[in-house]
């Protein structure tokens, strides 16, 4: 006799109609993360990675996410979703333009700004195997990128502020 997954209000995952929530799982990062991963070259970003089993193979994972980043120096920012080891919601690959899933900065040495990258993507794992989604960061070969704080970071002015990032994932019935 096969198990089924029971959701919390007693009802069987595979008795839900499809578009049902089955399950969240979320991540909050509170505290700053630093690196300078070169010119092109993604680093993880630490403590913002979820797992996730989905209960059927026909399920869809809703991923979303926000990070709060900033760049020591004239730099872009780029972070991309990847599922496991393989890079997902990436754009096309043009030359040797870096693939990222979102996008920003051009700080111009005005490096106490900063900027929220986003995005949401609606994944088709196709297993019923523990996933991990987690993002990763890139920037120019000699900036650092910044996680959850300002590059300026100045302990006296009152707009140098601390942040959260964070990546959810929802298993939704196929």
């Amino acid at each position: 006799m096969a198990l089924s997954k029971i959701t919390n209000d007693g009802v069987a995952a595979s008795g839900l109609p499809a578009g049902s929530v089955l399950q969240v799982v979320s991540t909050t990062k509170t505290d700053t993360w630093s690196g300078t991963p070169g010119a092109g070259v993604f680093s993880d970003i630490t403590g913002l990675s979820v797992a996730i089993t989905p209960s059927s193979s026909t399920s869809k994972i809703l991923v979303t996410f926000s990070t709060n980043v900033s760049a020591s120096a004239v730099s872009t920012t780029g972070v991309r979703l990847v599922r496991d080891s393989t890079s997902i919601s990436i754009g096309d690959a043009a030359g040797n333009r870096p693939l990222a899933t979102t996008g920003g900065g051009g700080h111009e040495g005005a490096n106490w700004n900063g900027d929220v990258l986003a995005s949401s993507f609606l994944d088709t794992p196709s297993t019923t195997s523990s996933v991990t989604y987690k993002l990763q960061i890139t920037g120019n070969g000699s900036a650092t990128q910044y996680v959850n704080q300002k590059a300026r970071d100045n302990n006296t002015t009152g707009d140098d502020y601390r942040m959260t990032s964070h990546i959810t994932v929802m298993e939704i019935a196929g």
